[in-house]
């Protein structure tokens, strides 16, 4: 009794050491996952570039999903970690049941429920269906003392998952802000479209009156006023159809703001003026873009499988031991105990073992080339990432150069486009051309006006695409920031 007292305390104390332990490993890499309230939406805002890309990052879904993927992946870390605790398990039985017993063998039962159970006793010399009342209790404590490491490395594979999601959360970031960064810049140029059309509408109707004028003074043609009246409604269409575009962009803007539905206005100062100072392009490290990082960390998150799987096809080093006890109405040598509910005998074991899975080494080479040709088709998507982001830096770089020399040119378009107005509507009121000649200079001014400012929404455009290429969007909205400060002085 004193023996079985002594293991009984101390197996008492190893499950409060473990309870203890647990409750520490559990807390190591712990996180607070963030509490998700609805927001409502709002109606309608105006928003700054800067702006609108924040509260992207903020609303999106798809940022979202990747972070809880990541607090999903820091779970598996500690979970893989747990694989290093013993365990412990503890069971009761109260039965009744009758007790024949022959003897023999049973073998092991493949289904899940065992279909006959184990009994045992003496050898019955005939069928009693009487029931008896019986008990067990047990308790066993196992622990894997040693793999070979292969529980370091599924810590090290969970890890690799880690990262991975890390840099996935990075790289949606850097596309949600470019995204709505994009079509910000979108809206901007459709909203200076519709200023255009307007200015053509005005000078249209400033037209029309003339020619009205001149017409009912009998000094031009009556043909010049349908061609006036046609003018005008051509313009006023072009302003409908401008107005289409912008409301059609900025409904796309909300939904890359994570505000799908709500009516959006946009601070477009800044963004139609060149950028104060020259942007110093240095040598893009495609290295450190999240893209490349994403793939990086996949393919050590297969060349971790494959490690995991090296280390699979060894012997565990197991420590096992275990207290028993049993309880049996059935009198005997020892007496029932509160008739069989209780444990009557009591045993305990303790030992070493060794398990080897032979036979799963050839399970385990298939899925070790699955998991090797999965890592080199890692390292092809890499490759295939470092291209696409060089063939995206060529053609910023292009963008910004192209984009500054056509900005250079377009206030000389505009002077240009302007002289040749005045000069038409001279021309008309002296008689020397018609209405075609007067239409047709508006238009010119009209596009000459927009070319000027797109081209100048598309230097930012073009800088905008050579942060996106160098994975940091903060030198673009900080060069946006300090225009806007620039503007408001």
């Amino acid at each position: 009794m004193r023996l079985e007292k002594n293991l009984l305390s101390i197996l008492l104390a190893t499950v409060m050491l473990l309870t203890n332990v647990c409750s520490a490993f559990a807390a190591e890499r712990g996180f607070l996952l963030p509490e998700i309230k609805y927001q409502p939406q709002p109606t309608q805002q105006t928003f700054t570039i800067g702006e609108a890309v924040d509260l992207a990052i903020r609303n999106f879904p798809t940022i979202a999903n990747a972070r809880f993927r990541l607090y999903a992946a820091r779970a598996g870390v500690t979970l893989a970690k747990t694989a290093y605790l013993p365990n412990m398990n503890l069971v009761a039985q109260e039965y009744l049941s009758t007790h024949n017993v022959v003897t023999g063998t049973v073998l092991s039962q493949a289904s899940t429920l065992d279909a006959i159970p184990i009994q045992s006793g003496a050898p019955s010399t005939s069928t009693s269906f009487s029931p008896i009342w019986g008990s067990n209790q047990a308790a066993n404590f196992n622990w894997l003392l040693y793999d070979f490491g292969l529980r370091g490395a599924n810590v090290q594979l969970a890890r690799a998952d880690t990262k991975l999601a890390a840099n996935n959360v990075r790289l949606t970031e850097l596309d949600v802000a470019f995204a709505c960064a994009d079509a910000f810049l979108t809206t901007v140029a459709a909203q200076q479209t519709v200023v255009a059309q307007e200015s053509v509408l005005d000078r249209m109707r400033a037209a029309q009156v003339q020619v009205n004028t001149l017409v009912n003074e009998g000094l031009r043609p009556g043909v010049d006023a349908s061609r006036a009246d046609f003018d005008v409604a051509d313009a006023r269409i072009g302003v409908i159809q401008a107005e289409r575009n912008t409301e059609l962009a900025k409904v796309d803007l909300a939904e890359r703001m994570g505000i799908a539905g709500s009516h959006v206005e946009v601070i477009a100062g800044p963004l139609i003026r060149r950028p104060v100072g020259r942007v110093k392009v240095g040598q893009t490290n495609f290295e450190t873009h999240p893209l490349t990082q994403v793939n990086q960390a996949a393919v050590r998150t297969w060349a971790a499988k494959v490690h995991v799987l090296d280390r699979t096809w060894y012997p565990h080093l197991w420590w096992n031991s275990a207290m028993l006890g049993r309880g049996s109405s059935i009198g005997g040598e020892v007496p029932p105990v509160a008739g069989g509910f209780l444990p009557q005998v009591a045993n305990w074991v303790a030992g070493m073992q060794v398990s080897f899975p032979v036979m799963d080494i050839f399970a385990i080479k298939a899925e070790r080339k699955a998991a090797l040709a999965n890592e080199y088709a890692e390292r092809a998507n890499l490759d295939l990432a470092i291209q696409i982001l060089e063939q995206k830096d060529a053609r910023a770089r292009v963008l910004l150069t192209e984009a500054r020399k056509i900005a250079d040119e377009t206030p000389r378009l505009v002077q240009a486009a302007r002289e040749n107005e005045i000069k038409i509507l001279e021309r008309y009121k002296a008689g020397l051309t018609n209405m075609v000649a007067v239409a047709d200079a508006e238009r010119l001014l009209a596009k000459a006006e927009v070319e000027d400012e797109l081209a100048q929404i598309e230097v930012w455009r073009s800088i905008l695409a050579l942060g996106y290429v160098q994975g940091d969007l903060k030198p673009f909205l900080t060069l946006v920031a300090y225009a806007e400060g620039a503007q408001r002085q």
